[in-house]
């Protein structure tokens, strides 16, 4: 449940700090006072892309930040999978800078905006003219029967989808196969003369890099060796350094009683000298191990040159050579019994096919069961939005071949007037129809998901008088399982809210600023005033309005059994 919304920066929402209640939530507002922008803050903390010239002009940044408590398993188990807590409560934020560069945070540690886009998924429902026009597709038609379905339709879908996945794999491979003999023929002696090439070069891992080392030594021995004799000489040549050390130490040793710092710089000294005529034994011992034999160099070179034409022809290191040797042997196998090989995939795509086909109809048995449910509680919902004489149907059709989401399509079809045929959903129904017709369908389905909190913008479009009153009573429905968010512009709506605030402009040492704030019961009959008569409010309308929450009121421990 979404229980806080604060909003910093975001245009001329200069900020706001919103505590929601757990049910019905409206917000009204004059028409432009920034309604939309408490939607715009809202996606852009979940994820949404949000333009950089949002952020306010006086400010560096714009702020947006949601916090949620009592978050379902599924989301639990998203934040911890991330290694995030959200035991007491989560927050989300994104905090985007006039510059472009955006910074998203989940309980204070640093995500990324998709992992925030997959944890919106479970919280939270927008529901707007765009989600609206969704429902026009015979896809999220076929969706929303899934959704009703539940678990099983998802373990089925699952299944399906990997059957379907080994299926095209078959398939492709069936499809390739080479039928003329001529053709197979020719392949089959390419095959064999790269498998002999492979054989006989006798790869071993590491090879390459171990040849490469080995060449470029031999390619250097004499300037090693100039280097040794060099290093030697500067040793032990004229003027030695291991005899003025030992000079040293002879002529310090005898001092070294009078004093004990001197017996310290002794030991030093000492250690020195016994460096150098180490160092001096490994310079021989280096030059002696240099190898002299000029024909090995030669080998190297040839060995380099070998792997370098089979990297160009089967692979960029000889981990691919012998990936692709493998592969060869295989298809070499194939083609040698090409007949069984091909009678045996043969038997292996009926299978997948067959199995495929078996998932495929149990997952229809079970749309259709759901279809013909979903059906009836829809059309029941449909009454209850005063669509008094609608005919509401679920088509469900079969397709031909395979498919990765099941064999089947649907269409809702309807027929909102007496007389009339029921046809798809795209031909009939208008948006304000259309609205109504999804609010509808949400409220069978709130029962059935796990997302706590959902937001309606533009529910009450192109509705007035009394459906308006029956929206109104099925957003308190749904508010009895679901915290529910609606932006509206009608009184009926509005009256029936649990807490209701108030989306207005101001304007404050000349700039126009939008506030946010929840409205007292005294307030409340102003606004409902003045969304039921307009600028001028006379004590007549206050009077409609108060009678109105009245009403409301009543209507709404009606519907939750209070």
């Amino acid at each position: 449940m979404l229980v806080n919304v604060h909003v910093k920066n975001f245009a001329i929402i200069d900020e706001a700090d919103i505590d929601l209640s757990d049910n019905l939530n409206i917000f009204t507002g004059e028409t432009g006072a920034g309604k939309s922008l408490l939607l715009g803050a809202l996606n852009m903390a979940l994820g949404g892309r949000t333009p950089k010239d949002i952020v306010s002009e006086a400010a560096d940044f714009a702020l947006s930040e949601l916090t949620f408590v009592n978050v379902s398993g599924q989301v639990s188990e998203k934040l911890a999978e991330q290694g995030i807590d959200a035991s007491d409560e989560l927050v989300i934020s994104k905090k985007l800078m006039n510059n472009g560069r955006s910074v998203v945070r989940v309980n204070g540690e640093t995500v990324t905006a998709a992992f925030v886009k997959e944890l919106a998924s479970s919280l939270i429902d927008i529901y707007g003219q765009n989600e609206n026009q969704l429902l026009y597709s015979t896809k999220r038609q076929l969706s929303i029967i899934d959704e009703y379905a539940g678990s099983d339709a998802d373990l089925l879908k699952a299944d399906i989808k990997r059957a379907y996945s080994e299926y095209k794999a078959l398939k492709q491979e069936a499809d390739s196969c080479i039928d003329d003999e001529k053709t197979r023929a020719r392949r089959l002696e390419l095959l064999k003369y790269e498998i002999d090439e492979i054989e006989a070069a006798a790869l071993k891992d590491g090879e390459e890099e171990d040849l490469k080392e080995r060449h470029k030594l031999l390619a250097n021995v004499q300037l090693i060796e100039e280097g040794l004799d060099c290093a030697y000489d500067c040793i032990n040549g004229e003027g030695r350094i291991s005899d003025s050390l030992s000079q040293a130490v002879k002529a310090l040793s005898r001092v070294a009683e009078f004093d004990e710092k001197l017996a310290s710089i002794v030991e030093i000294l000492s250690d020195a000298d016994n460096c150098i005529s180490d160092a001096m034994r490994e310079i021989s011992g280096y030059s002696d191990s240099l190898p002299d034999d000029r024909g090995e160099i030669r080998e190297i070179e040839e060995r380099l040159d070998l792997l370098s034409g089979l990297k160009a022809k089967y692979g960029n290191s000889i981990e691919e050579i012998n990936r692709y040797y493998d592969e060869a042997c295989l298809e070499l196998q194939k083609l040698e019994d090409f007949e069984g090989y091909r009678a045996g995939l043969q038997k292996k795509l009926e299978d997948a096919v067959e199995l495929l086909t078996k998932k495929s109809a149990k997952l229809t048995v079970l749309r259709k069961k759901s279809a013909e449910q979903l059906e009836k509680k829809i059309s029941e919902a449909l009454l209850e939005l005063n669509f008094n004489q609608v005919v509401f149907k679920i088509e469900m059709t079969v397709k031909d071949g395979c498919h990765s989401d099941g064999a089947d399509e649907c269409s809702f079809m309807i027929s909102l007037n007496p007389g009339e045929k029921v046809k798809p959903l795209s031909e009939i129904a208008s948006g304000g129809e259309l609205s109504r017709i999804m609010l509808g369908i949400k409220s069978v389905m709130a029962g059935r998901d796990a997302i706590g909190t959902l937001i309606f913008d533009e529910i009450d479009a192109g509705i007035s008088g009394r459906t308006a009153q029956k929206v109104s009573e099925k957003l308190c429905k749904i508010a009895n399982d679901h915290q529910v968010v609606c932006i509206t512009h009608l009184p009926q709506i509005a009256a029936m809210a649990d807490s209701h605030y108030e989306i207005r402009k101001d304007v404050e040492n000349g700039r126009t600023i939008t506030a946010i704030s929840r409205l007292s019961e005294d307030n409340i009959k102003y606004e409902l005033a003045r969304l039921t008569g307009g600028a001028e409010i006379t004590e007549t309308v206050l009077t409609g309005a108060m009678e109105m929450k009245q009403l409301a009121d009543r209507r709404k421990q009606e519907i939750r059994g209070k």
